[in-house]
C-alpha cells in the first residue's frame, strides 16, 4: 500500500471515528425515534380509538364552519384554531389543530407555547376528546427526533449538524468497508455476520455488515433530513432538480378589501370535495391574520403524501386561487413534496416503511457497536499488544520489534489497516 493510500486511509477511519464518537448518542435517539415514527399512521389507529372513531350516522354531516367554532370554543378563544384534517371515512373525526411555538424556548415545553388537538364528531359537533398535544407521545417522540426535546436554537442545531456529520460517517464507512480482496474470505467477512465467533468478533460484523445493508436507505433518510435542516440545502435540492436554475413561483394572495366571511372554510371544503369526491382525506390551514390564503392539500392515497393537490384560497371568500397536482410542479417543487415519503420510508408503501424500520434500528445500534470497537482497540493500544510465539516478535505502541542475527528493527504499524485485524484468533 502507498503511503498516499496509506494517509488517506487514516484520515477516512478518523474522520469516521470522531464523528461517530462526537454524534453517536444524537444518532441513536435519531434511529429510535425515526424506526418509532415510521408506523405513526398504523400506530395512531389502534391505541387511539376512542378520539380518532365515532359510530357513524345515517345523516348529513354538520358544515365545516359550524365544526371548526366547536372546535374553536373547546380550545379557547385566545387560542386560535389554524388547521384541520379531514377522513373521507364516515367513522372518523375531524381534528381541529390549535397551535403556537417560540423559536426562543429553550426546552421542548418552552417551544411550545400551547398545542392543542380538538377531536370533533361532524354529525353533532360534538368535541370528542381535547388532547394536550404538547405532551402526546408521538409528539414528544417526535420533538425527540427534531429537536433532541430543546427548542428550536439549541435542538435544530444539534440534530441538523449531527445528520450532517452521519452523511459523513455513512460515506467513510462504506470505504472503510470495501473488501481489500473480492474473493470467499473478503466477501464473507464483509456480507456475513459470523455468529459463531467470539463476542468481539460479532461485535464487530454487526457494524460493518450490517453497516452495509442498511446504508442507501440510512442515506436516503440522512440527505432528506438535511432537507430540512438547512435552508441552503433545501435550496440546493431544488435548484439542481431544476436543472441548475431555481425556478420561481409567483405567490398568490388574499383580497383583503373583503369582508370576512364564516362560511368561506365551508366554501373551500365544498370545492375540494367536488374537485376529488374520492379522495382519500383532506387538510386545510388556516391563516391567523393577513393576506395570506388558506393552503388546502386533497390526499389521494393513504400510502404517501406527495400524491395531492396543493391548493390556495381566498381566506375571505373561499375563492379559488390556485390548484396544482403533482404533475403540475416544478421539478424542484416535486423533489420537496417526495422529501417526506422518502424520509420516512412510504414511497413504496408498507414495504419500503419496513425496511425503513429496521434501518433506524440498525442505526441506532450502530454507535453502540462502533465505540465498542474503539474502546476495545484502545485498551488493547494501551496495553502494548502481545509478541508472537518464539519471542522473536514484540507489538508495541510503536509498531513491531523484530530482532535478528543483524540485530534489531523496528517496523512502524501501518496507518490504515482494516479493524477486523486487531482482533485475536480466539475473538475471529
Amino acid at each position: 500500500m502507498s503511503q498516499k493510500k496509506t494517509a488517506l486511509g487514516k484520515l477516512i477511519g478518523t474522520l469516521h471515528l470522531w464523528l461517530g464518537l462526537a454524534s453517536g448518542i444524537v444518532i441513536i435517539v435519531i434511529g429510535l425515534t425515526g424506526a418509532i415514527y415510521v408506523f405513526t399512521d398504523e400506530i395512531k389507529p389502534l391505541v387511539y380509538q376512542d378520539r380518532l372513531f365515532i359510530q357513524p350516522e345515517n345523516k348529513p354531516k354538520l358544515p365545516l364552519s359550524q365544526l371548526l367554532a366547536a372546535a374553536q370554543q373547546a380550545v379557547g378563544e385566545k387560542r386560535p384554531v389554524t388547521r384541520v384534517e379531514i377522513s373521507s371515512q364516515p367513522d372518523r373525526t375531524y381534528i381541529f389543530r390549535a397551535l403556537k411555538v417560540d423559536k426562543e424556548g429553550i426546552s421542548h415545553w418552552d417551544y411550545y407555547k400551547y398545542y392543542q388537538r380538538a377531536y370533533v364528531n361532524p354529525y353533532n359537533g360534538k368535541v370528542v376528546k381535547l388532547e394536550d398535544s404538547k405532551n402526546e407521545f408521538f409528539t414528544i417522540i417526535l420533538g425527540l427526533h427534531m429537536r433532541m426535546l430543546f427548542g428550536e436554537k439549541i435542538g435544530h442545531a444539534v440534530v441538523s449538524y449531527s445528520v450532517l456529520a452521519f452523511v459523513l460517517i455513512l460515506i467513510s464507512g462504506l470505504v472503510l468497508w470495501w473488501p481489500a480482496k473480492w474473493n470467499k474470505s473478503g466477501r464473507d467477512k464483509s456480507f456475513k455476520v459470523k455468529w459463531n465467533a467470539k463476542w468481539k468478533r460479532v461485535n464487530y460484523d454487526l457494524h460493518n455488515v450490517l453497516g452495509f445493508y442498511a446504508c442507501v436507505i440510512l442515506f436516503v433518510c440522512a440527505v432528506t433530513g438535511l432537507v430540512w435542516a438547512f435552508d441552503w440545502f433545501e435550496k440546493g435540492v431544488k435548484t439542481i432538480a431544476d436543472g441548475g436554475k431555481l425556478a420561481e413561483v409567483p405567490a398568490v394572495f388574499s383580497d383583503t378589501t373583503q369582508n370576512k366571511d364564516v362560511k368561506a372554510a365551508d366554501r373551500v371544503f365544498a370545492a375540494l370535495q367536488a374537485d376529488q369526491p374520492n379522495a382519500y382525506g383532506y387538510l386545510i390551514n388556516f391563516p391567523a391574520k393577513g393576506k395570506l390564503p388558506m393552503n388546502a392539500s386533497t390526499y389521494l392515497t393513504a400510502s404517501n403524501r406527495y400524491d395531492r393537490i396543493q391548493g390556495q384560497y381566498d381566506q375571505f371568500t373561499g375563492a379559488k386561487l390556485r390548484a396544482r397536482s403533482f404533475d403540475e410542479l416544478t421539478n424542484g417543487e416535486k423533489a420537496y413534496a417526495l422529501n417526506f415519503d422518502l424520509h420516512v420510508g412510504a414511497w413504496a408503501g408498507l414495504p419500503s416503511k419496513i425496511l425503513t424500520f429496521f434501518a433506524g434500528l440498525i442505526c441506532a445500534s450502530l454507535p453502540v457497536t462502533g465505540f465498542v470497537i474503539w474502546w476495545g482497540r484502545r485498551k488493547k493500544e494501551g496495553k502494548g499488544g502481545k509478541g508472537g510465539k518464539g519471542g522473536k516478535g514484540i507489538r508495541g505502541g510503536k509498531g513491531v520489534v523484530l530482532r535478528g542475527e543483524s540485530g534489531v528493527r523496528t517496523f512502524p504499524k501501518p496507518a490504515y489497516a482494516s479493524i477486523s485485524s486487531s482482533l485475536s484468533e480466539e475473538e475471529k
